[in-house]
């Protein structure tokens, strides 16, 4: 099997050395069984990211994407596209190097710095191509808007976007920006520098598997294809199910919000006014804008369906 590392050369610890190319390449030649090659792909240059893409699609059999969920939703974004038609896609191997590394610890388990060598022992493991026991189909949520259509793997807007929002203009960058988020919300609801200037409530429309939501003013609202979101959230109480997402509406009062903030964000209580549960397709209309993956869409006002975009192979320790 043929291996491309694809590396994001902005990711925060990828800057700083953690992965860098010479240490996963030390990993690789140690570890890889001979009968497997890899080479690194990257580039600095956004233009020439389809043509790295279209060539990593023609060339390998796994692609070790090195970033955080920012990475993984900018490489989908352009492969899906690239792949209707195509019988064979590259199984994605992501290594959380990002600020944001959700997609990967959901996806392939993984402690800071293990992920190169969980990919060697994996495909050291294979009895054949693809190895379905070491394979996960995903299906990312598909946004689309009017005149935009994208992939990612988690939705907010209201207090989360405004929050997000405010850190990336003061220079954070939009991939950190939801890592700090936390900070935001507790400056809301328990006082801070922040409270004055985020976002309080927002006008919106919800429609859900065809029934209209009936909530009209909303704190935030979340979408997601994982139950485990950042830090040490899970704020979903329904179980998954297939051709389904998380999909929660927080609507009650911010005070009822922050006296029940760990019960929310733990998934162990939905309060009267809100909603949380699983959909396979949502109409919103609302005020503002959203981020997907850590990534900030700025919009006066959005109009907006979340479904489910097509299956693509995942590398995992989930055995089949």
């Amino acid at each position: 099997m043929h291996i491309c590392v694809f590396i994001n050369p902005f990711s925060g610890k990828t800057i700083q050395g953690f992965f860098s190319e010479e240490r996963i390449k030390d990993i690789f030649s140690k570890y890889l069984s001979r009968e497997h090659t890899f080479e690194f792909v990257k580039t600095e240059n956004p233009d020439e990211l389809p043509s790295k893409i279209s060539y990593i699609m023609k060339n390998a059999d796994i692609v070790a994407v090195v970033g955080g969920d920012g990475t993984i939703k900018t490489f989908i974004d352009l492969l899906i596209p690239m792949s209707e038609g195509e019988k064979k896609i590259p199984i994605i191997a992501p290594i959380g190097a990002g600020s944001l590394n959700v997609v990967a610890k959901n996806v392939l388990p993984q402690t800071v710095g293990t992920a190169p060598r969980l990919i060697c022992d994996i495909v050291n493991s294979f009895s054949s191509f693809p190895d379905m026991r070491f394979v996960k189909m995903i299906s990312p949520l598909k946004f689309e808007e009017e005149n935009l259509v994208q992939y990612g793997f988690m939705f907010g807007n209201g207090l989360i976007f405004s929050g997000a929002e405010i850190y990336d203009l003061w220079g954070f960058g939009s991939q950190k920006a939801l890592s700090l988020i936390i900070k935001a919300i507790f400056s809301f609801f328990f006082g801070g520098e922040l409270k004055e200037k985020l976002t309080k409530y927002i006008s919106c429309e919800m429609i859900a598997d065809g029934s209209e939501v009936p909530i009209r003013r909303a704190v935030a609202c979340l979408a997601s294809r994982f139950d485990k979101m950042i830090l040490f959230t899970r704020p979903f109480t329904s179980k998954p199910q297939e051709g389904k997402f998380f999909f929660a509406v927080f609507a009650d009062s911010h005070k009822k919000l922050a006296l029940n903030l760990l019960n929310i964000a733990l998934g162990r209580k939905v309060l009267e006014n809100s909603i949380n549960s699983l959909a396979s397709e949502v109409f919103l209309k609302f005020e503002g804008g959203y981020t997907i993956d850590g990534e900030i869409f700025r919009r006066k006002f959005t109009e907006m369906k979340i479904s489910l975009g097509p299956k693509i192979p995942f590398l995992s320790l989930n055995k089949r």
